[in-house]
């Protein structure tokens, strides 16, 4: 029974042998359960009387039945009302509570007229009230360094666009938007950045000497907020968090020419708790980039910790996804998933050069296409350069720096396209540890000229590489180098190209301990190398696998000796050799 109909049932008739008052009086009396069990007990006109009061008191109950729906119905309202003002009250309190228009302050919009006095002037304001809105109408605002405070929402809306001045004196310090220390800061909206890059590169995209990089600077803020926002044509890097907690940037697309120098899209610094998701990154270096470097006043650097990337299409024209190459601090716990990588020579980079740690690090379901070809579409040049799908490489920077660590990195779920090859590599006085790929598809397109091939270095002036700790010249689609402990499971070659096949294993380890392969599929390209080249290996487990009909031989050695090697459960077909002495590749003689 509803409430309020209850409510009146029990006020109006509560359960008693006897009603009391004037019911009474009459001698009258009522079953505890039925209405219609009204009996006279005494008097001449107990009959009539009877009648009469027991029609009152169905009367009395029809009534009580219309009061009770009538409370009901003034409670459900009551209820409603309350559900509404508690609903106003949630929404007004994540509603900013002002917002400043910059054209109050003087503010033309005309794409002219130097606005930045207003806009900052609006933020200022905002900050002094306790934080709000700065929020920008459709118009083309010009403006040079304007600087975010805490508490401020700086809104774009739909036709409003930001424009970076061109003269770099409109700059101090040398950005369009910084903070510093500030918290609970957002840029937001569906306008426009524009960083006016151009006017910041010389001939042949050369860049000046100096120039607003990063566009968007914000140094030891916590709680940042960017999304929706669209970024085109920045000086040099776009969005740099340093040392700050807390960055949360959604739904974003930021567009550089692939030919602008130094145009790195995002580059988390030192920083931590940070969430990239949804976004369309195209620039002329690096699309997202992790880095720890130190402040200048200090030897050692923060962790670049706890982050996430997702749902993001990525081209770059160097670097996709990169760790380093700047790793005076430690980068752990960080997951890149779900994304589209295209057009872009180096697919995810890892270059460990300072002394940093690197672990607890998961790249999943990715898809990496490493055309050279889509860069030269773009930009509308011919260049032809070495490609690499996934790179790992871990060096010192100089005879002084520190030697890093890379270890406990996990590769699952990706699919590869492109004419480049894999490379993984640490070096003799400090392996690679623990590392795994699972379920990597690699179709090749193509074949590169390598035998006087180098690794990447990352940076442009560092001392020469040692044979030890440089496999750039290995023919193979995978190479693993000074690893301790590999992982690979349902690893996937497939040669798919029609120029001449060249010499190559589709997997090639050199001092690797601790190696296990299990269900590889695929062979070799060309007739003198085995599908498996094994050098200076040990603890080597392969099961499972099933090398293509052709293939000659199976796993080739160099420097293994045969009970280093354990063979069970693969599939050959007939006629392979299972192992082999010389079908392998020699690096090191």
């Amino acid at each position: 029974m509803p409430f309020a109909a209850a409510f009146a049932n029990g006020f109006v008739f509560e359960k008693r042998t006897h009603f009391r008052g004037f019911i009474a009086g009459f001698g009258c009396r009522r079953d505890q359960n039925e209405l219609k069990s009204w009996r006279p007990t005494a008097g001449r006109y107990a009959g009539p009387l009877a009648r009469l009061r027991a029609g009152q008191a169905r009367s009395a109950f029809y009534n009580a039945r219309v009061l009770a729906r009538s409370c009901e119905r003034l409670l459900m309202k009551l209820v409603g009302i309350a559900i509404i003002l508690a609903s106003w009250t949630a929404l007004a309190a994540e509603l900013p509570r002002s917002v400043f228009d910059p054209k109050s302050y003087g503010a033309r919009g005309d794409g002219v007229t130097n606005d930045g006095g207003a806009i900052q002037k609006a933020i200022d304001v905002c900050a002094q009230a306790g934080g709000g809105m700065v929020y920008l109408p459709p118009g083309n605002f010009l403006t040079g360094t304007i600087v975010l405070k805490s508490n401020v929402t700086l809104h774009l809306s739909p036709g409003a666009t930001l424009w970076g001045s061109r003269r770099i004196e409109d700059y101090k310090p040398f950005h369009l938007i910084y903070a510093q220390d500030a918290e609970n800061i957002a840029i937001e909206g569906d306008g426009t950045i524009n960083g006016n890059g151009d006017a910041f590169w010389g001939r042949e995209f050369r860049p000046i000497e100096k120039r607003p990089s990063p566009l968007i600077e914000l140094v030891g803020c916590r709680n940042v907020h960017i999304r929706d926002v669209r970024i085109r044509n920045t000086p040099g890097w776009g969005i740099r968090p340093w040392n700050c907690d807390g960055v949360y940037i959604h739904g974003i697309s930021m567009i550089s020419d692939m030919d602008s120098p130094n145009t790195d899209g995002i580059d988390p610094d030192a920083s931590r708790n940070v969430f990239i998701s949804d976004s369309y990154i195209e620039t002329g270096d690096d699309a997202i980039c992790l880095k720890t470097d130190k402040r200048p006043e200090a030897t050692t650097a923060q962790a670049c910790e706890n982050v996430t990337v997702a749902n993001c299409v990525l081209i770059s024209d160097d670097s996709a996804i990169k760790l380093g190459t700047a790793s005076w601090g430690d980068f752990r716990d960080c997951t890149f998933a779900n994304c589209v990588i295209t057009g872009t020579r180096y697919g995810i980079a890892m270059y460990i050069k300072d002394g940093g740690l690197v672990e607890g690090i998961r790249f999943a379901n990715i898809t990496i296409d490493t055309s050279v070809a889509f860069e030269n579409a773009r930009t509308g040049r011919t260049r032809s350069r070495s490609e690499y799908p996934i790179f790992l490489d871990l060096e010192r920077r100089g005879e002084g720096s520190a030697l890093g660590r890379i270890r406990d990195v996990s590769f699952s779920d990706i699919s590869i396209r492109g004419k480049g090859r894999v490379l993984v590599a640490g070096g003799p006085e400090r392996p690679l540890e623990n590392l795994s790929f699972h379920n990597i598809l690699m179709r090749v397109t193509g074949f590169e000229t390598v035998a006087k091939e180098h690794k990447p270095r990352g940076v442009g002036k560092i001392r020469a590489a040692t044979p030890e700790a440089d496999y750039g010249p290995v023919p193979a689609a995978f190479i693993f180098a000074n690893i301790r402990g590999l992982d690979l499971r349902d690893m996937r070659v497939i040669w798919d190209t029609e120029a001449a096949p060249q010499d190559r294993h589709a997997i090639y380890a050199g001092r690797v301990e601790d190696l296990s392969i299990s269900g590889f599929s695929g062979g070799p390209a060309g007739t003198k190398l085995a599908a498996i080249g094994l050098e200076k290996t040990k603890h080597v487990f392969i099961t499972a696998a099933g090398p293509n009909p052709g293939t000659a031989v199976f796993v080739g050695v160099s420097g293994v000796p045969g009970e280093e090697i354990a063979l069970t459960g693969n599939n050959l077909p007939t006629g392979v050799k299972p192992v082999q002495a010389g079908a392998s590749y020699v690096h090191l003689p």
